[in-house]
């Protein structure tokens, strides 16, 4: 009895012989490992599509908000100091989109892709054109 290799496996043998890497994560959509160009695109070869890798970075700092409950107005601080927080590790997640959205930008040939990229973009600055500022 052989073993039956199905299209999908020689699919992704052919992207590894040319070059391209596996990776440890899986396909949101159809759960099968997804691979890297050179060029550092992440895609899924069953599927077919772009896929994006969020990186989740949070500060140790941010995590350390210092409890005050005395009284209301040092509740009220500790709030402050909460919403501040938060508030500055949108913005730092944002403009880290920002930045990541303009690397793929530089090299992005597809109309689509660039326009879905400034859309995206375009939104994110509104966000932050939004969001208060808190004075420390």
């Amino acid at each position: 009895m052989g073993i039956e290799i199905n299209e999908d496996t020689k699919k992704m043998a052919d992207l590894l012989r040319s070059g391209n890497t596996m990776l440890n994560k899986a396909c949101p959509v159809c759960n099968n490992p997804l691979f890297r160009k050179k060029s550092g695109e992440t895609f899924c070869p069953i599927c077919n599509r772009k896929v994006l890798i969020v990186k989740n970075e949070i500060n140790q700092n941010s995590k350390t908000i210092k409890k005050k409950t005395i009284d209301n107005k040092k509740q009220e601080e500790q709030n402050y100091n909460s919403d501040n927080v938060t508030l500055n590790l949108l913005k730092s997640v944002l403009f880290k989109k920002i930045e990541w959205i303009t690397q793929q930008l530089k090299s992005e040939t597809q109309t689509h892709s660039i326009e879905i990229y400034t859309n995206i973009l375009s939104n994110i600055l509104n966000i932050l054109n939004k969001l208060p500022s808190f004075d420390p």
